[in-house]
């Protein structure tokens, strides 16, 4: 059962009521499974790791109204930590310029739906993270340019120009995609019957 606003399950659970703790979490959990889905395969055992870090600081929480905002933060700083321990980053800076297909992940997260939609997350994986990050942020969770200042630990006026070149390389990204993806098409039709 609902009980209201973020804030007031996050001061209930401040409070000592874990049920409240649980509702939080759980209204949340889709935003952290969406978050990680596309970037990693342990996807559950890094929102377990984000979870329990919440659940650990709940009290430290400086801005009652964004709990979800929060909660990516540390799943932004868990993601991060997973490819360090991996040895496949040294630090967050890295990021900037690696894509999730150079840091080893394989593509056997892509849905099977339709082919726009593989061929818009095949161009996403492709992008640094840093811009998959921001876009999926923005697009998918919905979080207002406040909120992914606060996850991206940058000053407001950053995120815009952060969204334009995530959306400009994306946009590149999908036309070689594209491009990419008829060639092969192409070269596994059969040839056309002579009619003879």
């Amino acid at each position: 059962m609902t009980r209201g606003s973020d804030a007031a399950l996050l001061d209930a659970w401040r409070d000592g009521d874990a049920a409240a703790g649980n509702e939080l979490l759980r209204r949340h959990f889709q935003s952290l499974y969406h978050f990680f889905f596309n970037k990693v395969e342990d996807v559950d055992d890094l929102v377990q790791i984000t979870m329990m870090a919440a659940v650990e600081r709940h009290d430290q929480i400086r801005d009652r109204a964004s709990f979800r905002a929060y909660l990516l933060t540390i799943a932004r700083r868990q993601l991060v930590e997973h490819w360090r321990r991996r040895g496949r980053i040294e630090r967050l800076e890295d990021l900037r310029g690696l894509s999730v297909t150079k840091l080893g992940i394989t593509p056997s997260r892509l849905a099977e739906t339709r082919q726009e939609e593989r061929l818009l997350l095949q161009a996403l994986r492709d992008v640094s993270v840093d811009h998959q990050t921001v876009l999926e942020l923005y697009y998918w969770q919905e979080l207002s340019v406040a909120e992914l200042a606060q996850v991206l630990e940058v000053a407001p006026g950053t995120i815009k120009s952060r969204l334009a070149r995530a959306r400009a390389a994306l946009a590149e990204r999908l036309d070689k995609v594209e491009d990419a993806a008829d060639d092969a098409m192409k070269r596994t039709r059969p040839p056309p019957a002579d009619g003879n």
